[in-house]
């Protein structure tokens, strides 16, 4: 019966990822655009930003000068504050903002955007996460796409190809697993919303649609749950696309840094209110991992598996722009994100339950 159901289940991961493959847009190259652009990125203590690929880019940029503001809202005193004041120093467009103190019922990420909201002016608005990292045609192509349909995209970033280990663990991430279940409406909101909050991804849409958003007393700790679950509510849709190597991605160069960063990912995803993602994206873990985990015991269910987990990340490849030498790493992969888990778990459980030795007696 597990056996079954692990089959079944990847047989529908294949299915909707070749279909938001087919019906999701691509950002392509060699786009011309004439609006303004602002994009927001929201920095928290849970977040990372690349600061050399980041450089690298505004240091080429040159058909967006004067058409495009980067708003970079940090919560607190980030680690990275010191160094995010450089960016400012590379390109005129990119504004660095720190909000040191908030007020105690809110959430960082609404409240941050809200503040600066009024100040919004562009064509086109994309919020964005600070781990990715765009090329200048991002920019034009997403634009461009939001000008013509007069509607929101939410594109997934490709994985940068920093390491061959590393691609292979960062790639399971949860916008591979987004891009294999995203779906109708109903579906959306009761999995892939979730999902989506714990992805990465860019979210571009009309300045109308951004000055309708009311981020006022928004009780969610990201700015995609902010997002959706209005739009759900006023039955507003919007479209899937990809980045293509417009939008990538990063991740640290070394594999213990990223090990630790993954640790805190579950950290993070299990100290939200909604933890619909954080299971959601365990069961994937689970059907990927199947082969591995049940080999012996499973091993009819696991062959036939197997088979079907290389169709699916043939075509995640071609979606995503993976490395065949990543996919052959699957494996590798999946255990590597178990065993985050694991040691996220079993550290929560010794710092919880573990007695921090006998009590003195008062005399």
């Amino acid at each position: 019966m597990l056996g079954l159901l692990t089959l079944g289940l990847t047989v529908f991961m294949i299915f909707k990822l070749v279909k938001n493959a087919l019906i999701g847009k691509q950002l392509g190259s060699d786009v011309q655009y004439a609006g303004t652009i602002e994009l927001i990125i929201p920095v928290t203590n849970g977040s990372h930003f690349y600061m050399e690929p980041w450089i690298a880019m505004l240091k080429n940029m040159k058909a967006l000068q004067g058409h495009l503001k980067i708003h970079v809202l940090v919560d607190g005193h980030h680690p990275a504050l010191s160094r995010l004041g450089d960016l400012h120093a590379v390109s005129s467009c990119v504004e660095v903002q720190s909000f040191l103190t908030r007020p105690t019922d809110t959430d960082a990420v609404p409240w941050m955007i809200e503040q600066i909201a009024a100040r919004v002016t562009g064509t086109t608005v994309i919020l964005g996460d600070s781990e990715l990292v765009p090329t200048e045609t991002a920019f034009l192509s997403l634009a461009k796409l939001v000008t013509e349909k007069q509607k929101a995209f939410f594109v997934l970033a490709q994985t940068a190809k920093l390491s061959l280990l590393g691609e292979a663990v960062a790639v399971l991430n949860p916008t591979l697993a987004l891009a294999s279940i995203f779906g109708f409406r109903k579906f959306r909101r009761n999995i892939s919303h979730p999902l989506m909050s714990i992805a990465s991804g860019w979210m571009g849409m009309p300045l109308k649609t951004f000055k309708e958003l009311n981020f006022h007393h928004v009780h969610v700790t990201t700015w995609k749950e902010a997002v959706v679950k209005q739009w759900d509510r006023e039955e507003k849709d919007y479209v899937l696309a990809f980045g293509e190597k417009q939008l990538r991605r990063y991740y640290p160069n070394q594999l213990g840094e990223q090990f630790d960063e993954m640790k805190n990912f579950w950290s993070l995803q299990w100290e939200r209110q909604d933890k619909k993602g954080f299971w959601i994206f365990i069961l994937a873990i689970f059907v990927w991992s199947f082969p591995m985990l049940f080999f012996y015991t499973h091993p009819f269910w696991s062959l036939a598996s197997i088979l079907l987990l290389v169709l699916y990340r043939f075509f995640s490849k071609i979606v995503f722009q993976e490395s065949w030498l990543t996919i052959v790493l699957h494996p590798v992969g999946c255990l590597v994100w178990i065993a985050s888990l694991i040691l996220w778990a079993g550290e929560g459980l010794r710092t919880r339950y573990v007695s921090q030795g006998p009590k003195k007696l008062n005399s």
